[in-house]
């Protein structure tokens, strides 16, 4: 009978984890494999035990039996692999793909990144630091942005300039020359006092990104995790080192 209710489980969780994925969902590759791994596990495992027990009936059970069992054992540990795995996913680590250019030039579309789930637990996000987080408009999409604004802090963007608590912002990360411009132009203002667990976040690349400046502040309940590792392409492979950002004097 286990060997029957272990692969059900597993045909079960593989096919909710087959169906249950969207395009938009964060490691969608991992999961996909996963899921048929899973859900092949069981069917096998199903089979094989429908096998043995019509075998049974007719005497005839010694050879399938040790081949139920050679699946049981298989089955072990690939379910416990894959459940560590998950656990780890969830948890700690988690893939996630760059689309657009929104990050450029630091960051660029289809570059697969690492995103560290823990740091954010053990302490509150900083300033610079590079974050994946749910958008606040739409939860089923993943962004990826930079943090300028903390809880607390007023953000003034005039003149192409990124003002923090009226001290101008140092952004050495931006392409040479680049300023960051508000609606139409240098002419138009922006002002925001953040409240408590708000951040405002923009893109690398300031004229085109959707970020704070158009929809509004990031709460910290939306924030994933931290950008950790560079996986691919390999020429860019590296761990990210966010730059501690300061201000003119």
């Amino acid at each position: 009978m286990k060997y029957l209710i272990i692969s059900l489980l597993n045909a079960i969780y593989g096919l909710v984890l087959l169906f249950s994925v969207t395009p938009n969902s964060s490691g969608v590759t991992l999961v996909l494999f996963i899921g048929t791994i899973l859900a092949l596990l069981g069917i096998i495992g199903f089979a094989l035990w429908i096998w043995h027990t019509i075998t049974s009936i007719r005497g005839q059970s010694t050879n399938t039996e040790n081949i139920l069992k050679s699946w049981w054992q298989i089955a072990k540990g690939i379910d416990v692999l894959l459940v560590f795995g998950l656990l780890f996913r969830f948890f700690v680590l988690q893939p996630f793909m760059v689309e657009g250019n929104s990050m450029e030039p630091n960051y660029h579309d289809k570059e697969y990144l690492l995103v560290n789930q823990m740091t954010y637990r053990l302490r509150s996000p900083q300033r610079g630091e590079t974050i994946i987080f749910k958008f606040p408009i739409n939860p089923q999409e993943d962004y990826i942005k930079r943090i300028i604004g903390l809880p607390g802090e007023t953000v003034k963007i005039s003149e192409g300039k990124v003002f923090i608590n009226n001290k101008m912002l140092i952004e050495d990360f931006l392409t040479a020359g680049q300023q960051t411009n508000f609606g139409g132009g240098l002419d138009q203002k922006y002002f925001k006092t953040l409240g408590e667990n708000e951040y405002f976040v923009m893109g690398d690349n300031r004229d085109h990104s959707s970020d704070s400046r158009d929809w509004g502040i990031l709460p910290k309940k939306n924030i994933i995790g931290r950008a950790w590792w560079i996986i691919y392409p390999l020429k860019y492979r590296n761990f990210i080192h966010n730059p501690a950002l300061n201000f003119s004097i």
